[in-house]
């Protein structure tokens, strides 16, 4: 399992290197754009490969992404061409729960951050309300009795 995480991180790490590195040698690199955006956390494999994560990698299996169902600047404008596109998380901390495994798949998440228009990614910076971040379902299990233990 930690081999299946650090694999994915690396892959993850490497598309980030990519991105930046590509960024920062192009004169004309974009600048990010403050953004809000809400969508759906979705398997990255499932979206484009439907039905053949048999054969993939298990770490990339793991990858999820943003399809995004609603998107505004820092101005609160409507970004209209964003409706429906997939948006690939950058890794960071605060990314975490979203970029791999199952936790936060097929969840709604709103998510405040800086938008790469031309990369398709995101970088992360607050992810708030809907279905995100709810620990409950997490508190530990007592043995015999099947009850999270508050």
């Amino acid at each position: 399992m930690l081999k299946n995480v650090l694999i994915t991180l690396a892959l993850v790490m490497l598309v980030s290197a990519f991105v930046v590195f590509a960024q920062d040698n192009n004169k004309d690199s974009e600048q990010p754009v403050g953004v809000t955006v809400t969508g759906e956390n979705v398997s990255l494999f499932e979206t484009y490969a439907k039905g053949g994560t048999a054969s993939a990698n298990s770490a990339v299996a793991q990858l999820n992404v943003l399809k995004v169902t609603e998107a505004k600047d820092v101005d609160g404008k409507a970004l209209d061409e964003l409706k429906g596109k997939i948006l690939f998380y950058l890794p960071t901390k605060e990314a975490d729960n979203l970029i791999t495994g199952n936790q936060m798949r097929g969840k709604t998440v709103t998510i405040i951050g800086k938008l790469f228009k031309q990369a398709n990614a995101i970088l992360v910076e607050t992810i708030e309300g809907h279905d995100s971040v709810d620990d409950f379902d997490n508190l530990p299990v007592g043995s015999k009795s099947q009850l999270q233990v508050l």
